[in-house]
């Protein structure tokens, strides 16, 4: 399995991932909408993109959105999305990509990476905290209906 930054030329294979992850995440299929949002951060490095490869094919994805922490006064990262192809769950690839991400975040100096999953994502957690992250116990997330 090889770890690497995507680029835009990774697009064509990144979307079937990206499908994936939004219907578990029980959004509807809008083909248009998922080319355009990746596309665009691709392009524009408005995110930063790894994907793991096995035998030329593309079987998982994390994505990265920098932000800042005024607590800690230096950038942090958000794990946004983390993407695994079912077919392929338990080898290792969920934890290659975070491997990938934090050591991408110690690279530019983050002081902190977070993430969000579903309360019922029970193998997504068991991978995080095999990694060494830690649920969040201080504080409470909010949501805005826009």
């Amino acid at each position: 399995m090889n770890v690497r930054r995507a680029t835009p030329a990774d697009l064509e294979a990144l979307l079937p991932l990206v499908h994936g992850y939004r219907r578990f995440y029980r959004q509807e299929h809008d083909a248009q909408r998922e080319r355009a949002f990746m596309e665009a951060h691709l392009r524009d490095g408005t995110s930063v993109v790894y994907v793991a490869e096995e035998d030329g094919t593309l079987v998982g994805f994390v994505q990265l959105f920098h932000t800042f922490s005024t607590v800690f006064l230096a950038p942090a990262l958000i794990l946004e999305d983390l993407f695994v192809d079912p077919g392929v769950r338990g080898r290792g690839v969920g934890s290659a990509l975070i491997g990938a991400a934090e050591e991408y975040a110690r690279a530019i100096g983050a002081a902190v990476m977070f993430l969000e999953t579903a309360v019922d994502n029970v193998p997504a957690q068991a991978v995080y905290e095999r990694k060494g992250w830690t649920r969040e116990s201080q504080f409470y997330k909010y949501n805005a209906p826009l």
